[in-house]
């Protein structure tokens, strides 16, 4: 069991922003939820956060996640209330009752929000999630991969708006009524057993993000170090010469060309759907999804998500490794290059430099 306490909350929030992988909110929005989570366990005391030996497996978990653009919150804030109100409209039709909550996404903004309804409902957190990262989609899960329910599911907006959801499709109905909604929402899923969320889900991500946010949070180290000691490998520091976005579909997407500054007459390009996807050299793929790609400004070390990449930036590009469930067979057909539109194959993890 670790009591997760106020001070630790601007490491966590890096950490999560690193696994957020360019997406996920990036570094701005994901520090205003720690200044909601900081105020909660101010009036609340620490969030318990227990590991999946300590779960009751008997429990039901409530997962909750932001959907839509985390950048739309400047101009339409949170109330702080949307995830406890899309709890109690779900609770409405299903009588599940939650026991603990768990993650649904860990990268970004999704990595703070589950901790923040646990320090206002007094439940402990549980220490798993279904992604391990950020993915944009809903059903790009491992909780959805081994067959768990996602429906009935809850959603809400800041102006009271309320939509219980129950239907197959779910992420093509959910990011309509989020449209309507105004640009994001919250949602709640249906609780899932515990036991059934420990099997499928990938235990241990919040104590990665907590790692993550310690050694990144170290600038006086290298970025060459501390992405050895991430488990990872800098791919590049590179100047942005080009940057081409376009919105299609769900997602925006985008391409940029990076010169880089540690190889001379070279060139990396990054292929991005909300998060970063790929980066190839020379045509070759060098990182694909799952693996992750983080962005860091080569002067003050934040990470840059893909929304706040701007021509002109110099920045250090770092690979990380996938959750090792996502690289099995049965599942890379989820996540991989293919799964966003790209005539690549998933490139196995490996040091580049």
């Amino acid at each position: 069991m670790h009591l997760l306490q106020p001070d630790e909350v601007d490491q966590l929030a890096l950490g999560v922003v690193m696994l957020g992988s360019g997406g996920g909110g990036g570094e701005h929005e994901t520090h205003a939820f720690a200044a909601m989570l900081r105020h909660e366990m101010r009036q609340s005391g620490p969030v318990t956060v227990l590991s999946p030996e300590e779960a009751d497996p008997d429990g039901y978990g409530a997962r909750l996640g932001l959907i839509g653009a985390p950048s739309v919150m400047i101009e339409k804030l949170p109330s702080g209330l949307e995830a406890e109100e899309a709890l109690k409209a779900l609770q409405a039709h299903d009588s599940t009752t939650a026991t603990a909550v768990i993650g649904w996404e860990v990268g970004g903004c999704n990595g703070l929000l589950p901790l923040i309804l646990a320090a206002r409902l007094g439940l402990p957190y549980v220490d798993v999630d279904g992604m391990g990262r950020a993915f944009p989609r809903i059903d790009q899960t491992t909780y959805d991969a081994a067959g768990l329910p996602t429906t009935p599911l809850a959603i809400t907006e800041p102006s009271g708006n309320r939509a219980v959801l129950d239907a197959t499709g779910i992420e093509k109905l959910a990011r309509t009524v989020m449209v309507d909604f105004g640009g994001w929402a919250m949602m709640v899923a249906k609780p899932l057993k515990l036991a059934d969320a420990l099997k499928a889900g990938i235990t241990g991500s919040l104590a990665r993000a907590l790692e993550l946010g310690e050694i990144w949070s170290q600038q006086t180290i290298s970025v060459d170090e501390r992405a050895k000691s991430s488990g990872g490998f800098l791919v590049a520091r590179g100047k942005v010469v080009e940057l081409w976005r376009e919105s299609v579909g769900d997602f925006p997407r985008g391409t940029v060309a990076l010169r880089r500054l540690d190889t001379d007459d070279a060139y990396v390009r990054l292929e991005m759907q909300g998060e970063y996807l790929v980066a190839l050299a020379d045509g070759e793929p060098l990182v694909t999804t799952p693996d992750l790609l983080c962005c860091l400004d080569a002067e003050s070390g934040k990470p840059v998500s893909t929304e706040r990449l701007t021509f002109g930036a110099v920045v250090d590009v770092v690979a990380l490794p996938s959750p090792a469930q996502w690289v099995r067979q049965e599942m890379l057909g989820r996540v991989d290059p293919r799964a966003f539109g790209y005539d690549l194959d998933y490139v196995p993890f490996r040091d580049v430099t």
